[in-house]
């Protein structure tokens, strides 16, 4: 994994995970000057300036704005995975993007502001990349575009071009099935892959029962 992969791994679950409860803790240690220590060590607790949560928290913000500009509806590892959502989830977490920019631009800037701001993006960022696909969903959705078009153009019955009830409601079960792998949020790279083969095994079937 290269650095910046490790960068955009470690921003997402910042964004996601709602880790501000972390620089709320800072935040609480910076006022009060906490410390704390184990029964054998007593532990140093070095606290980061206002500059470096700002950069942080820049740093996360300069990756997840054009991620949000560019993000598409589809089926690919980061598209959008519901069309009925897109604009709304998109326009929320952009707005909240650039409020926060707007917070850390101010000449009076405290640790306390960057807390605040840092706490706007966890709702509408959770929203938003909860809706981002995990893996790449194109091999399977194209797989079953070609299959329900085959099936809607091969009707049931016993002429030629047709086909019998049964491996036709058979090969329905298993577009069905396809679906569903398509479908889950939590589908992987690999579950995709045993599904494309799954399907062409179902397809192979159905073509060979087409009466000739």
């Amino acid at each position: 994994m290269t650095v910046i992969n490790q960068q955009k791994h470690l921003n997402m679950k910042f964004i996601k995970n709602n880790t501000t409860t972390l620089l709320f803790s800072l935040l609480i240690l910076a006022v009060i000057g906490f410390s704390s220590c184990s029964q054998d060590d007593e532990v140093e607790v070095v606290l980061k300036t206002t500059e470096e949560y700002k950069a942080d928290l820049s740093a996360i913000i300069s990756i997840e704005k054009p991620k949000v500009e560019n993000v598409q509806v589809g089926y690919d590892k980061g598209n959008f995975k519901d069309s009925l959502y897109y604009f709304d989830y998109k326009f929320e977490y952009m707005f909240a993007l650039i409020s926060a920019e707007a917070v850390l631009a101010k000449t009076d800037l405290t640790i306390a502001d960057i807390v605040l701001a840092n706490n706007s993006l966890a709702s509408p960022g959770k929203k938003f990349n909860d809706m981002l696909w995990i893996s790449d969903r194109r091999p399977i959705h194209e797989l079953i575009v070609y299959c329900d078009t085959l099936r809607v153009h091969t009707p049931e019955g016993t002429e030629p071009g047709m086909v019998p009830a049964e491996p036709r409601n058979q090969f329905i079960a298993a577009i069905s099935k396809a679906k569903s792998v398509r479908g889950s949020s939590a589908t992987i790279d690999r579950q995709v892959a045993a599904a494309v083969i799954e399907l062409n095994g179902e397809l192979e079937l159905f073509e060979e029962a087409i009466i000739k």
